[in-house]
């Protein structure tokens, strides 16, 4: 699904924090999300519940931005950050769980690498480490796995929440909860993503959901990613402008200039 960049442009500060560091250097926390907070998104632990209503939403969803035959993408942009610091960057997505992130920083590029529930970073300097399962199988942004969720509907749940009020107007939200482990049948683990829709266009504007950055910390976080400026690539819609808080605090925002729909990536584009 999605993951948060903690990405400090500070080349001065130490490499890590939260066992996550390295790339994800901790940025100011300057600007406030909104005035008021978005609620946990509930994880019930039972898969294969689906609310009629919730796949109708998301079925919506998937027709308004043209994405039935979604494979990959690869974008260019900026990366910006609160204060103003700004670096190109590029976006690579394949399928539902395979992502990447290049951040070119003056000294170097830093790279966030996802397949499934394996993640690994590496900063401008060459020094790598791991993400924990539950973290990369959050992903970078959560779009993809929507667009593909037919694919398995036993291995997830839809559960409609009415409409939310949160940042203005009312907006249909919809809790996408997903199986972290799914080598183990015997164990259930879950992870919980809430999706806030325009309930006239049906585009995806908001999505929030818990995430841990360690398996020591176990300091859990609110991370609350916004999609905007859709616009239309070989008759997709792309959110062109993506931006990502923490606990209501800005780390970054994406804007994409460029966007090649693409699925013959190389097979060393998602890991090290």
């Amino acid at each position: 699904m999605l993951l948060v960049f903690k990405l400090a442009h500070s080349s001065s500060k130490p490499l890590f924090r939260l066992s996550l560091a390295v790339i994800l250097l901790c940025s100011p926390l300057l600007a406030k999300a909104q005035d008021q907070s978005f609620p946990v998104p509930p994880a019930t632990g039972v898969l294969g519940a689906q609310d009629a209503s919730a796949v109708a939403e998301l079925n919506a969803y998937i027709q308004a931005v043209s994405a039935a035959n979604w494979q990959g993408m690869e974008g260019s942009g900026t990366l910006t950050f609160p204060d103003g610091d700004t670096h190109e960057s590029t976006l690579y997505l394949l399928g539902s769980n395979q992502s990447r992130l290049d951040i070119a920083m003056d000294s170097g590029t830093r790279s966030l690498r996802i397949q499934g529930t394996q993640g690994a970073f590496q900063d401008e300097q060459g020094n790598q480490g791991v993400l924990i399962p539950a973290a990369s199988a959050a992903g970078i942004v959560v779009f993809p796995g929507i667009w593909l969720y037919t694919a398995t509907p036993s291995m997830l749940s839809l559960h409609d929440q009415g409409t939310s009020g949160v940042f203005g107007p009312s907006l249909h939200r919809i809790t996408y909860e997903y199986a972290l482990n799914t080598q183990d049948s015997s164990v259930v683990s879950t992870h919980a993503t809430d999706l806030y829709f325009d309930p006239n266009t049906h585009l995806l504007l908001f999505s929030t959901d818990l995430v841990t950055f360690g398996n020591t910390s176990g300091q859990t976080f609110l991370r609350m990613t916004t999609y905007g400026s859709y616009q239309p690539f070989n008759g997709v819609l792309i959110p062109t402008s993506i931006s990502q808080y923490l606990d209501e605090q800005q780390e970054w925002t994406l804007q994409l200039t460029q966007v090649t729909l693409n699925s013959n990536f190389p097979a060393s584009t998602f890991s090290f």
